[in-house]
């Protein structure tokens, strides 16, 4: 399915930067932040007017119809593309956030201590392979 196709089917209006940011979020696995996403596009000259605000507003849209998902970390919030259920590794020492598959069901909650739960994310935190290589472990 195309982008704008995908981006129209959830109620979301197909607009250039909307389509650029959802097809460089589809490709990429370094789960991003709005600002990395911004220097990425401002770097390569892909989209002539882009402004911060105008990447933070497309996130905000495509979070909003669950096409992308936001991470919340330590150290950012960082964006990946809804992919199918997948939960994530947040390594603390060199702040990478890795995809990992695991065998978990999140439980379904909608409301905890008078709050709406809209969604519910599993994001472990450790010491990755890489660091631990690095540390000599």
């Amino acid at each position: 399915m195309k982008t704008a196709e995908l981006l129209k089917e959830k109620g979301v209006k197909p607009t250039v930067h909307r389509v650029e940011i959802l097809e460089y979020l589809q490709k990429t696995k370094t789960h991003p932040t709005a600002d990395e996403i911004y220097d990425y596009f401002k770097k390569r000259g892909k989209l002539a007017v882009l402004s911060r605000a105008t990447v933070y507003n497309a996130l905000r849209a495509l979070s909003k119809a669950g096409i992308v998902s936001v991470i919340i970390t330590p150290d950012a919030i960082r964006y990946d593309f809804v992919r199918e259920n997948h939960h994530h590794f947040y390594c603390h020492k060199c702040k990478t956030v890795y995809d990992v598959e695991l065998d978990v069901d999140l439980p379904e909650i909608k409301t905890v201590d008078g709050h709406e739960v809209q969604y519910a994310q599993l994001t472990l935190v450790g010491i990755c392979s890489d660091c631990l290589k690095k540390d000599g472990h």
